[in-house]
């Protein structure tokens, strides 16, 4: 079939499932916000939804590795490389734990897709904010993290225009020091190439999770040390990602 033909489909049904959707998740927040402070049925509601995403498109693959390096008890500071919206969606694969997500407010006005982020009740950054309000992005994380939410940030602070890794901020190992928990650095890849205009076409998405930088080592290190070792895994791992992807395609 066409991949026109599949695109279109596919945004119809994508479209129509996700408005019944969000129904059901007004719905769910209504009646769970005032006890569930962490928003834990709404995350599990997301997690189904988000996963939808892809496996509705017949010319996607979604593949997560590392899954065992999640501790359903554990609470992180999560790092992921971004290339693209989809990278949101993409994270809720993360198994059997609940999280933030740190983004910029630019993101809560897109349709739909902001609301859903409101209702979640994630942390917003202002690109070009006040030292004021950077500290009430690490308040509230830490709040969130010491109630045994996870919080997901990504360290370049901005999608990265050719999928390559770029430099870190300091943000997310300030926050996982501060709150004295584990740093998880995960890996991305195929976020920037599973649409040409507006067609979607054949592609894999990959997501790598790695091993925690465990509390006590996170506080040993030096910042920029911490920062340093978790971006050159990313980079590592971006890299073995691609290599396998490449020789799976050539046999």
């Amino acid at each position: 079939m066409p991949t026109a033909i599949v695109s279109i489909l596919y945004y119809i049904v994508l479209l129509a499932w996700s408005l019944a959707y969000f129904v059901f998740m007004l719905l769910l927040f209504l009646l769970t916000a005032a006890f569930d402070r962490e928003r834990k049925a709404l995350h599990g509601a997301s997690r189904f939804w988000a996963r939808s995403i892809f496996f509705l498109n017949p010319l996607w693959r979604l593949r997560v590795e590392g899954k065992e390096y999640v501790d359903p008890k554990g609470t992180y500071v999560v790092t992921v490389n971004h290339q693209s919206m989809a990278d949101i969606p993409l994270m809720y694969v993360l198994p059997r734990i609940n999280f933030k997500w740190v983004a910029k407010s630019g993101v809560y006005r897109w349709p739909l897709f902001g609301v859903v982020l409101w209702l979640h009740g994630d942390i917003t950054v202002d690109e070009k904010g006040s030292v004021r309000k950077a500290l009430g992005f690490m308040n509230k994380g830490l709040e969130h993290l010491r109630r045994g939410t996870s919080v997901i940030i990504f360290p370049e602070g901005s999608r990265s225009r050719d999928g390559e890794v770029h430099n870190f901020k300091e943000g997310a190992f300030l926050l996982a020091r501060e709150a004295g928990v584990p740093v998880l650095p995960c890996v991305i890849d195929g976020a920037k190439t599973f649409i040409k205009g507006w067609r979607v076409r054949c592609n894999t998405f990959t997501v790598r999770i790695t091993p925690a930088v465990p509390a006590r080592q996170v506080e040993a290190m030096p910042v920029r040390g911490l920062l340093a070792a978790v971006r050159e895994r990313t980079v590592s791992e971006l890299a073995s990602i691609r290599s396998e992807t490449k020789t799976g395609k050539e046999r």
